[in-house]
């Protein structure tokens, strides 16, 4: 693997209600890319080229390795959960004080992402709703 590219642990959560949630890593991702384009690559399989080699991300909506309720759910935010080798918070989920990076021009390494640095992905308003009114029926 290049020095430079980075491994992405990803939690999708497709209810904050019920807990439910996905787990995958996204491999030898570039630090360079944007939030941007990173949830352009997690939606549309896009081809992003590194260096000397292309290659193609996870595509939520396209993948068989995904199940079928989170294929089609619009993650739209996301937040850094944790660093690697670092101290994770008490939350359930994710850390509901801090508010969540939406696609911008950002760098991944501009808001903290480093190698093994995992993220959550999810819907922003489902995030606001559970917020304003914490709820758990699982």
């Amino acid at each position: 693997m290049d020095e430079n590219l980075i491994n992405i642990p990803v939690t999708l959560i497709r209810s904050f209600k019920y807990r439910t949630t996905y787990y995958f890593v996204l491999h030898n991702i570039s630090p360079t890319l944007t939030v941007a384009e990173l949830f352009d690559a997690i939606h549309q399989s896009k081809f992003i080229h590194l260096e000397s080699s292309s290659f193609s991300l996870l595509a939520i909506h396209k993948s068989a390795a995904i199940p079928p309720p989170f294929r089609n759910y619009a993650f739209d935010a996301l937040k850094l959960r944790h660093q690697a080798h670092g101290s994770k918070s008490g939350d359930l989920l994710i850390n509901m004080s801090s508010e969540p990076i939406q696609p911008s021009g950002e760098l991944l390494t501009s808001i903290g992402i480093q190698n093994e640095s995992e993220i959550a992905v999810f819907n922003l308003s489902d995030y606001q709703a559970q917020r304003d009114n914490p709820e758990f029926l699982w």
